[in-house]
């Protein structure tokens, strides 16, 4: 016991203090208050440790859905509110697990799991999504509540049947110039130019305001991304996908001067603001709307179909069938590693490959 006694004005009073470690194993040290004699200051020591015990010993109990629970809180401080979302929304594909609990769960129970999961047609990603959520709650688990994670010796990700990746969409520069030959619309217009000379993604061109254009340098500030499809929100705004996704560019003549035409337009607006946006004005353009003018466009101008971030992939592709290295592709995407870049469009570069063994052959 680790009783202490001590002489106050209001007369002897007894106290313990006790050093133990919490759940996470951080080492915490506890003082009670004083008591009036030695014997209640023992039982009341006692009864702390068995508190303590008792903690420890109920997480045996713990299911999935109270781990979920603390993670999700735990996830709040971490991450931005559009992965929270992506995250609650895997979340339901883990019903039949959620009143499990996390030491209970072995190879036959997680078997049906995986035949639940596989016979619902999902996606060989989107299961693969579902399954990493699963193994990150069981990896929280153990961690602060040592419960068991022998199950992640089963756990296997979903392969691919075709393990090659579908042949990523993009517009020619022709393609792109029938595309917005038919675009009325000069806000419309410029965006999509801004997509497919700027290699921006869609939630950094929707998230700019005119604050973030430089017309003397004829530079655009990406800073921010935004997103227009969380329920309950008009618009969320926050930081960019990467560190390295905070980046200048040069701003194109051509996508230049649409966009002086369109800040004209927009200051003969009642209380015009800098921090309005340029695409939208004190609200931006919805993300539904844009894919249905897209594929209104797309079917006017005769072009196939392509996904709004394959405008991307179309800036990527202009670039490198004009002659730009790979370092500076990625720096003006934004990608965090070169790699990604590299992974992403190494077909594109098929030709620079063959030149090289040509220049070889030529010495």
């Amino acid at each position: 016991m680790s009783i202490k006694k001590k002489t106050l004005k209001s007369g002897i009073k007894y106290s313990f203090t006790l050093r133990y470690k919490d759940i996470y194993g951080n080492t915490k040290q506890y003082t009670s208050k004083g008591y009036n004699t030695k014997r209640e200051a023992e039982l009341e020591e006692a009864k702390f440790r068995i508190k303590i015990q008792e903690k420890k010993t109920s997480f045996t109990n713990i299911t999935f859905n109270d781990v979920y629970q603390e993670y999700i809180e735990y996830k709040s401080k971490l991450v931005k509110l559009q992965t929270l979302n992506k995250i609650k929304e895997l979340s339901k594909y883990l019903q039949p697990l959620m009143d499990v609990k996390v030491n209970d769960l072995d190879l036959a129970t997680y078997n049906k799991f995986n035949l639940y999961v596989d016979k619902e047609g999902y996606s060989v990603n989107h299961k693969n999504k579902i399954l990493n959520l699963l193994k990150s709650l069981v990896n929280y688990s153990h961690k602060y509540y040592n419960t068991s994670d022998t199950i992640l010796t089963f756990i296997e990700n979903y392969k691919e049947v075709n393990p090659f990746k579908k042949e990523m969409q993009f517009f020619t520069y022709e393609e792109f110039l029938k595309f917005e030959s038919v675009i009325d619309e000069l806000d419309y217009k410029t965006f999509f130019e801004a997509l497919y000379y700027l290699g921006l993604r869609q939630g950094e061109a929707c998230s700019l305001t005119w604050s973030d254009i430089d017309f003397n340098k004829s530079e655009v500030s990406i800073n921010k991304t935004i997103t227009t499809k969380l329920k309950g929100q008009l618009y969320t705004i926050s930081s960019p996908k990467t560190k390295k996704s905070n980046r200048v560019l040069p701003i194109p003549k051509k996508l230049l001067e649409s966009l002086k035409t369109m800040k004209l337009n927009a200051k003969k607006k009642k209380y015009f603001k800098e921090t309005w946006f340029v695409f939208g004005d004190e609200l931006p353009f919805r993300e539904t709307t844009i894919q249905v003018r897209k594929n209104k466009y797309c079917k006017l101008a005769g072009v196939k179909q392509i996904r709004i971030h394959d405008f991307r992939h179309s800036c990527a592709s202009f670039l490198i069938q004009n002659g730009a290295s790979i370092v500076l592709v990625s720096k003006y995407l934004g990608h965090s590693k070169i790699s990604i870049t590299l992974d992403t469009y190494t077909h594109l570069y098929e030709n620079e490959l063959k030149k090289v063994s040509s220049l070889i052959d030529t010495l």
